[in-house]
């Protein structure tokens, strides 16, 4: 990997770099874990089940690394962009709940995981640019 005289610039090619490998291997593992499902039985299955979780810590301790080796502005945008995705979660969430006693059907918990990380995604752009 070539280096650059700005840490950012590391930081950010180290991170996708990680972070790139991480959700790659979740993929792979996702796939695999649901097709061994299928053919063990007993505990086994929940550790199978399990099996995706390790892909997802790397992923986690690639956002972490790149938190630590960036710059201030850089973590003021994850942090802030985190913060408004998880209120704009919540507040969906909250929403979405009060709706269920009127009769909506009872959602997965994925589909907070896929609002907070596509909340993540809009609100860094938006946040993003507040420093342009």
């Amino acid at each position: 990997m070539e280096s650059h005289s700005n840490p950012a610039v590391n930081a950010c090619r180290c991170y996708y770099w990680h972070f790139g490998a991480s959700i790659s291997a979740y993929v792979i593992v996702i796939f695999f874990s649901r097709w061994l499902w299928h053919s063990v039985n007993g505990p086994w299955r929940t550790v199978v089940a399990l099996l995706p979780i390790i892909p997802v810590i790397f992923i986690f301790a690639s956002v972490v690394r790149f938190l630590l080796a960036t710059d201030e502005l850089q973590r003021q945008i994850v942090v802030n962009s985190l913060a408004l995705a998880g209120g704009a979660t919540a507040l969906l969430a909250v929403t979405y709940g009060l709706l269920e006693c009127d009769g909506l059907p009872r959602l997965s918990a994925w589909w907070t995981y896929a609002v907070f990380m596509s909340s993540w995604i809009v609100a860094a752009y938006f946040v993003r640019r507040r420093y342009q």
